[in-house]
C-alpha cells in the first residue's frame, strides 16, 4: 500500500474509533505535502463494492495529506445510507485518486475518457466531475454528455467552462 491509501486507511480506523481527526503535526512524505486535489474510495471486500466516496476537483486544504485527511472523514462522516463501524475496518480497502492541476479547454474534443478527466463548471454554479477509465464511458462526447447529463446543465441557457485533470490513482 502507497503513502496515499495508507494515509487514507489510518485516517479512517482513526476516526471511526475516535470521532476525530489524527494529528498529522508529524514527518509526512514529500508526495504529500504538494496542494492537490483528491478523491478518497472506500470499498468493502471481498468484491470491492463502494461504500463510500468523497472528494473535489480543486484543492481545498494545504496539501495532500489534509486534503485526504478530509475527504476520508467527509466519505465516512457524510454517508447518509451506509455507516462504516469499527467492526467494519477490516473489511474495508482504500482507493485515492490525485488528481493533476486542472486545465482550461475550449471543448470536448481535447479530452481522451481513458486519460483525463472532465471537471464542467456553468454560470450558475452547476458542477459535474467525471473521473477518467470510467465504467461505459469510451468516448469525449460520452465523458461530455454524461458530465451535461448529472450536472442537469442547460446548454441553452447556461455558460460553461470545460477543465481537464491528469489523475494517479494509489491502492
Amino acid at each position: 500500500m502507497n503513502a496515499p491509501a495508507k494515509l487514507a486507511k489510518m485516517v479512517a480506523e482513526y476516526y471511526v474509533k475516535t470521532q476525530t481527526a489524527p494529528d498529522l503535526s508529524g514527518q509526512q512524505p514529500a508526495e504529500l505535502l504538494l496542494q492537490r486535489a483528491c478523491y478518497v474510495y472506500l470499498y468493502q471486500k471481498p468484491g470491492q463494492r463502494l461504500r463510500a466516496v468523497f472528494g473535489r476537483p480543486l484543492p481545498q486544504c494545504n496539501n495532500l495529506a489534509q486534503e485526504i485527511t478530509a475527504n476520508t472523514i467527509a466519505a465516512i462522516s457524510q454517508s447518509k445510507h451506509i455507516t462504516i463501524r469499527r467492526a467494519d475496518l477490516s473489511s474495508i480497502s482504500y482507493s485515492v485518486a490525485v488528481l493533476d492541476a486542472v486545465q482550461r479547454i475550449n471543448d470536448y474534443h481535447h479530452l481522451d475518457p481513458h486519460r483525463y478527466g472532465l471537471y464542467l463548471l456553468s454560470d450558475q454554479g452547476k458542477t459535474s466531475v467525471i473521473l477518467p477509465q470510467r465504467p461505459g464511458i469510451e468516448t469525449a462526447q460520452d465523458q461530455f454528455a454524461t458530465a451535461l447529463r448529472e450536472s442537469g446543465i442547460n446548454l441553452r441557457q447556461e455558460a460553461i467552462s470545460l477543465y481537464r485533470f491528469g489523475v494517479q490513482y494509489y491502492d
